[in-house]
């Protein structure tokens, strides 16, 4: 497929630089995966500039604009992306776990707890963990056709829950810090898990212990600052997990 639109991204800081190197890794991997032709970006360039930034140069579709809604079309994307890097294994050999686990801090007992909760509730369930794209949002997509175009992939990461870009869409354009809003979203989300992946048990429980998989991953990567609104809607709802971990 032809790509109508060239796009430069240079890095402004070393930050910056990592995640854009993390991107073209990506995209190379992507560009192989039949099912997601045409949906990412194509990497057609990657260099340092005169002044020593680090960029890339990808070809993007320019879509039609963006939906709020969770679609059959989203769902779709995500189950083959899952695909493309995809093990079945226990939470602690999951990376995007053990990357949870080492990135706690020791003077915040909250996450701690919430972390042993994650681990006891998946003791004994062993599951699916895949490619996410890290950051699968309204603002990252655009609608080709009948496809998705899916942009921004510097987030992206192996081993993830499967659940984890789906919380991510349903919960980041609100910054979700009601239970009520909680519970739609991990009920959208099992309806997910259970068509994409049937093989596997999804009872109730390895939801909730999912979404706070989710929640914690969401809070560490953005420095565990309570100041930003995210990680203050997200903190309140761990705060609150053993009434929606029971009820949802």
């Amino acid at each position: 497929m032809s790509f109508d639109l060239h796009l430069v991204k240079t890095a402004r800081d070393a930050e910056a630089a990592k995640r854009l190197a993390r991107e073209a890794v990506w995209l190379r991997e992507l560009s192989g995966v039949r099912t997601l032709e045409g949906q990412v970006p194509r990497l057609i360039e990657e260099g340092t500039d005169a002044a020593g930034r680090f960029y890339l140069v990808i070809g993007v579709q320019p879509g039609t604009g963006e939906t709020r809604a969770f679609t059959t079309d989203h769902a779709r994307f995500l189950a083959n992306l899952g695909k493309a890097r995809f093990r079945v294994t226990d939470l602690e050999h999951a990376g995007k776990c053990q990357w949870i686990q080492r990135s706690l801090p020791r003077d915040e007992s909250l996450l701690q707890e919430a972390y042993e909760d994650c681990e006891r509730a998946l003791l004994y369930w062993t599951g699916p963990y895949v490619l996410a794209q890290g950051d699968f949002a309204p603002w990252n997509i655009r609608t080709f056709g009948s496809q998705l175009f899916v942009f921004d992939w510097g987030n992206a990461h192996a081993d993830a829950s499967p659940l984890d870009d789906v919380l991510h869409y349903l919960m980041i354009q609100r910054r979700v810090k009601t239970v009520a809003l909680l519970r739609r979203a991990m009920s959208r989300a099992h309806e997910f898990a259970l068509a994409a992946y049937p093989a596997w048990s999804w009872r109730l429980e390895v939801i909730g212990a999912l979404t706070l998989v989710y929640l914690l991953g969401v809070i560490l990567h953005r420095g565990v600052d309570r100041g930003d609104p995210v990680v203050a809607a997200y903190w309140k709802l761990l705060e609150k997990r053993s009434i929606w971990m029971k009820e949802n």
